[in-house]
């Protein structure tokens, strides 16, 4: 067996490992200080051999038994660690969350939800499904009930096959030894400096003693939120609802004016529920419905793709983008809720009614829509992991604080980032859109991919998908293309540049005002062509290089 792993840096490294799926075995040699923590945990046996690859090489390898793709490198590393130690997909995504919970906090901290799409392929119990723990409003108004540790816990118990202990002591014993800091959370503390000065706990946890931010490489220990890890280690998820640690936890966020109470975090559920479905060639793409109503938005993008007449990309993902933006205005809650049926959006009439008066390579001005161009607040942070097993167990996520580093206050003695009450001011989950694309026949799973940077990010992930089935396009190559997004107002078309790929010519020559971005969102995908279980061969992985993520598989016969 073999495990692979893409670093931030482009590198990618395989190291050959000998245990059987069935049966890891103990001594763990650790890749550096993360692994070293978790092989104290994780019975895993590894071989001294090892091989470089080309930097930047996609993976594509035969005999893949497991992948995870993350924003946040250490937890794409303990995931697949755990793969390697005889868990499945969903067992790797869980792990993968209690890491992110402590060394990505600004997006996945415990403060905070998110949903899931899970795909199985066992036989008789083929099944896709959404999992909504989503960081709904407490009774108070103000801020919102963590969800992130009941969610992981109910797919544990659902898909799961390593005893729950096992999950999340490794991102315990990170928390309290202390890590390197990454640079994908490097750059959200600076993004976040203004609200990490703002409160004095968090400051002193994200600043160094000369008072700088916390920088790449920084050591961050976490030793407050390392005893609430290992509570939940060892008590279970429901301590932190029900028990002590749950009164603690209300307590404290009571006594900074957060009004989160024992009876909130008591009657919180998750919710496994249908998932929006597409029907794309043989098979189905499967999405969250609102609120989580990014899921709406993609699947109108796919449709009004599919429909596409127009050989100018930049032009028509401009236009479409925009129309679809403010239609979404027109549509969506200010938390998520959508005032029509997703069924009735998502179908072929109305997207072409949406797309109506479009004109190959010509701009229409935001002005001349039928429906108003209005901006709608919205929160682009979040993290997303997606994970994938040999035996047809598929799970993507998003997670998120409803706004980078939530509400910037810290339930003292707890370690735990608050998150902020889903408002019109644009703090919430309207667009996390999580996808699937399988078959609930056969179980067949070809697709998963995850996305984060609202709007810009969610249809970019749409695109990536079109390219990769219907345009046959590498998904190395189509991760690697421009990206083009459209908010309707204002009436700008944004772009970002991939490789050569610079659309800013074909956009300025369609008549759009335009504007550059660094990066427009970021993806992370597993592209399997043949399908798993079946024939799980060249499964492709990537994560964005937009972001400073990592993709790591395990393969072997």
């Amino acid at each position: 067996m073999s495990v692979r792993h893409h670093s931030p840096s482009g590198q990618a490294v395989a190291t050959p490992h000998r245990p059987a799926r069935r049966r890891p075995t103990a001594g763990a040699r650790g890749l550096g200080r993360t692994l070293s923590i978790v092989g104290a945990f994780l019975a895993i046996a590894s071989c001294s051999k090892g091989g470089a690859q080309v930097a930047g090489e996609l993976y594509s390898v035969d005999n893949f038994y497991g992948g995870i793709v993350a924003d946040e490198p250490r937890a794409a590393l303990v995931g697949r660690e755990v793969l390697n130690a005889g868990g499945n997909a969903a067992d790797s995504m869980v792990a993968a969350y209690f890491v992110m919970s402590a060394t990505m906090p600004s997006t996945a901290g415990l403060g905070g939800g998110g949903v899931c799409v899970v795909h199985r392929a066992e036989e008789d119990q083929i099944a896709s499904e959404v999992l909504d723990f989503l960081p709904r409003a407490a009774a108070g108004g103000l801020v919102a009930v963590p969800a992130s540790a009941r969610g992981m816990a109910a797919l544990s118990a659902r898909y799961g096959k390593l005893p729950w202990a096992q999950l999340v002591a490794p991102a315990e014993s990170i928390a309290q030894t202390g890590e390197a800091v990454s640079r994908a959370f490097a750059s959200d503390i600076a993004l976040g400096e203004k609200k990490l000065r703002a409160d004095p706990l968090m400051a002193a946890l994200f600043t160094r003693p000369d008072g700088a931010m916390l920088g790449e490489g920084d050591n961050l220990r976490q030793p407050e939120l390392a005893g609430v890890l290992g509570q939940i280690r060892a008590k279970g998820p429901n301590e932190l609802y029900s028990g002590v640690l749950g009164q603690q936890l209300a307590a404290s966020a009571q006594a900074i004016g957060a009004p989160l109470t024992i009876e909130d975090l008591r009657g919180f559920k998750v919710r496994f529920e249908k998932p929006l479905t597409i029907p794309w060639g043989d098979q189905n793409v499967y999405l969250p419905q609102p609120p989580a109503s990014g899921g709406v938005s993609v699947a109108q993008m796919l449709k009004a793709l599919d429909a596409a007449g127009d050989k100018n990309r930049p032009a028509f993902l401009a236009d479409a983008s925009m129309r679809l933006t403010a239609d979404r205005a027109q549509w969506m809650e200010p938390r998520g809720d959508a005032r029509q049926p997703a069924d009735a959006l998502v179908s072929d009439q109305h997207v072409a009614q949406v797309m109506q008066g479009h004109q190959a390579g010509r701009a229409t001005p935001a002005a001349s829509l039928p429906f108003p161009a209005q901006r709608v607040p919205e929160n682009p942070y979040a993290a997303s992991v997606v994970a994938m097993d040999a035996e047809g167990l598929g799970v993507a996520c998003n997670f998120t604080m409803n706004s980078l580093f939530g509400a910037g206050r810290i339930a003292q003695g707890t370690g735990i980032i608050l998150a902020p009450a889903p408002s019109e001011r644009g703090f919430g989950f309207t667009t996390l859109a999580p996808m699937i694309w399988a078959n609930d026949n056969n179980g067949e799973m070809y697709f998963a991919s995850a996305a984060s940077g609202g709007m810009a990010g969610i249809l970019a992930q749409a695109e990536l998908f079109y390219a990769v089935t219907e345009e046959r396009i590498p998904l190395e190559a189509a991760m690697a293309r421009s990206r083009v997004y459209h908010g309707a107002d204002p009436d700008v078309a944004y772009f970002d540049v991939g490789g050569d790929d610079n659309p800013s010519g074909a956009l300025s020559g369609a008549g759009y005002q335009i504007e550059q971005r660094e990066a427009l969102g970021r993806i992370n995908a597993i592209f399997c062509p043949r399908g798993t279980p079946t024939d799980p061969d060249s499964c492709q992985l990537r994560n964005d290089y937009r972001g400073n993520g990592l993709a790591t598989l395990v393969s072997g016969r």
